[in-house]
């Protein structure tokens, strides 16, 4: 399966308390590098799950990003088409955890995706007409989203979105509903739909899910809820769900929702029913957590497996 993904790359600064965190005062513990970004993080698990994946994502003379490269080479990510400037391509995530591992804080620094743009004007047709399935960060631009769009609608590709900051995909709602199906966790599906949905018991989250996915226009919707697994519905067939999470350690959540965006994207692309791509989702979501990396595994396609 051939998977191009539109976004950007980061570069991950994360601290961990070595106690109990204290959000007002000085934290002794542990800083850790590592790469990152959704689009990132949403290439280099296809590729461990056994996709060919084309990033045409920004790429500078730093050397963030000479790392970044030569991560998502080794692990056959192709960067072919990726755009070369000078100074700026890499984003650069801060994020505190708390001493369970959970997000406490974090800062996004986003760099400039005019670049981008413009190499989707020139290659846009190219690049997705030659995919089997898109997966573009609508957060990185509101132009190169609707771009993206309108090219693989008229080469009848799928196209499904990881979510990052919600600057765009909090607004544009018209976006979401023609993409195949919408992947985000409750904290934000309830600002997309502006309800209570992270904190609500599954089904209850899923009354409200199907709700608002339905007026909203969207074909299909898989909310993760953590702890409490994830809910699913798809619009078209009338299918819909809960889903209990995987039992696991947890070490570090970070990239835990791009690698179950990925296997179920992968699952959807290759037929499988929404139920059946939230299992696969919540299995390599679980093995991402009990690790402090933010891509699951190589070898990982082995969820594929009849």
């Amino acid at each position: 399966m051939n998977i191009l993904v539109l976004g950007v790359a980061f570069t991950d600064i994360k601290g961990f308390p070595c106690g109990a965190y204290d959000p007002f005062g000085t934290n002794k513990g542990n800083v850790v590098v590592t790469h990152g970004g959704v689009a990132r993080n949403a290439a280099e698990d296809l590729a461990n799950l056994g996709a060919q994946v084309e990033f045409p994502c920004m790429l500078d003379d730093s050397p963030f990003s000479g790392d970044v490269s030569a991560r998502l080479k080794r692990a056959g990510v192709s960067l072919a088409h990726a755009v070369r400037v000078k100074s700026g391509g890499i984003g650069i995530w801060l994020a505190v955890f708390d001493e369970k591992g959970d997000l406490a804080g974090s800062i996004s620094q986003m760099p400039d995706t005019a670049p981008l743009e413009c190499l989707l004007d020139e290659q846009g047709d190219a690049l997705i007409s030659a995919c089997d399935v898109v997966c573009a960060e609508f957060d990185a631009g509101e132009r190169m989203s609707e771009c993206t769009l309108e090219i693989a609608e008229r080469y009848r590709k799928d196209v499904f979105t990881v979510i990052g900051n919600m600057s765009v995909t909090g607004r544009r709602q018209d976006l979401m509903a023609r993409t195949r199906c919408v992947i985000m966790n409750g904290i934000e599906a309830g600002k997309l739909f502006s309800c209570e949905i992270d904190a609500a018991l599954p089904q209850d989250a899923l009354t409200l899910v199907w709700a608002a996915g339905k007026s909203m226009g969207l074909r299909a919707i898989i909310v993760t809820l953590g702890a409490a697994g994830c809910v699913y519905a798809d619009f078209g067939s009338g299918e819909c769900g809960c889903l209990p999470a995987q039992s696991c350690k947890v070490v570090d959540t970070t990239g835990a929702g791009d690698a179950f965006f990925s296997a179920a994207i992968m699952s959807i692309a290759r037929g499988q029913s929404l139920r059946r791509a939230c299992e696969n989702g919540s299995h390599i979501a679980a093995r991402v957590i009990s690790l402090t990396e933010s891509a699951c595994p190589r070898g990982s396609g082995d969820i594929f497996e009849d």
